[in-house]
């Protein structure tokens, strides 16, 4: 302690070097607290889906025509679904906005539609009430919604009273008069941000002849899980020889000019993949930044030191050790480290 009192009014006779010293430091170790942070909760983090490992992402793409994410059709999901053994359950999601009344003032919502397996096969839970369940699927189900946790949070209030509530969902096809029955745990909003999440029945345009029957009518994301001792490789081999006879089967939906192709990657990967690489630069960029931070922080403490060979000469010429001019100088270097790591930190 005494060690550290003395460091404390040596570097308050040198303030323009503490501060230099305790700056440089900060913006070092703040810029390294802060991106590890970002690439650890989007990189590193585990999802709240339960079984995240087993949970895949499949696509469809027309790369040749600009279509990195052609989405798929209720036919070629049907399709799948029949023929593909190494998945154990399929979700499928699409988008679609409705005007949703009875809760306050008409508004305009961004909605998921689902079948009755999704929420299983993501691993999600409510944190009220009940979600989406193979009782609600099909154009025999009653319409349902289920709330997203931050249309829940930010626009209700957390209102435990919305469950049981009857809303009309309005849409370019005609209204749904539904019940709010859930709200979702907070989790990553994949594939859409979305406010609300339907079942079939809720949605007229789910329910017509175009989106049933037509191959062509694309605008369904789909979601699996592997199925017991079964890897991502086999699935995948899998997929690409059914999807291979599907398009044998109707050639009018598949242009050659086109190229259609199927992949299937862990979710995590899917929702990082156009991150991963900016993050990883960004870290490596920080530390790059850090090195170089310590880099200047020694240089200046070891300038300091050589101008105190004087003090230092005196000190031992007294009887001071060593290890006790060691001490001195590291309580010196402990303070200012100690400093610009709290800085740093408190910045990020």
């Amino acid at each position: 302690m005494n060690d550290l009192k003395f460091a404390l009014r040596q570097l308050l006779k040198s303030p323009g070097f503490t501060f230099v010293v305790i700056i440089t430091l900060a913006l070092g170790i703040g810029a390294n607290a802060a991106i590890f942070t970002l690439v650890r909760g989007v990189l590193i983090k585990p999802l709240v889906n339960r079984d995240e490992d087993r949970l895949i992402y499949i696509r469809q793409s027309a790369p040749n025509i600009g279509q990195e994410n052609s989405t798929w059709s209720i036919p070629e999901i049907q399709d799948l679904k029949a023929r593909v053994k190494t998945l154990s359950e399929f979700g499928d999601f699409s988008t679609i906005a409705f005007t949703i009344i009875g809760l306050g003032e008409p508004r305009e919502v961004n909605g998921g539609v689902v079948n009755g397996s999704f929420f299983e096969v993501m691993g999600l839970r409510p944190v009220l009430g009940r979600l989406v369940g193979p009782q609600d699927d099909g154009p025999k189900g009653a319409p349902v919604v289920v709330l997203t946790y931050r249309f829940w949070s930010e626009i209700l209030k957390r209102d435990p009273s919305v469950i049981g509530k009857r809303v009309n969902l309005g849409g370019v096809e005609g209204d749904r008069a539904a019940t709010i029955i859930g709200v979702l745990e907070p989790c990553v909003p994949y594939p859409q941000e979305t406010e609300i999440i339907a079942n079939v029945s809720s949605s007229p345009h789910h329910l017509g002849a175009t989106m049933v029957t037509e191959r062509t009518h694309r605008m369904t994301e789909l979601f699996a899980r592997l199925a017991p001792r079964t890897t991502l490789d086999q699935a995948r081999a899998e997929l690409r020889s059914v999807y291979a006879t599907m398009k044998k089967d109707h050639p009018e939906a598949y242009s050659k000019r086109a190229d259609f192709q199927i992949s299937a990657k862990l979710l995590r990967n899917q929702i990082t993949s156009g991150a991963r690489t900016v993050l990883i630069v960004l870290l490596a960029a920080s530390a790059l930044v850090f090195v170089v931070a310590c880099s200047n922080v020694a240089n200046l403490i070891l300038a300091c030191t050589v101008r105190r060979e004087g003090e230092l000469a005196v000190r031992t010429a007294l009887g001071a050790s060593r290890g006790a001019l060691r001490r001195m100088l590291l309580a010196e270097s402990v303070l200012l480290c100690g400093a610009g790591a709290a800085l740093g930190v408190f910045s990020a």
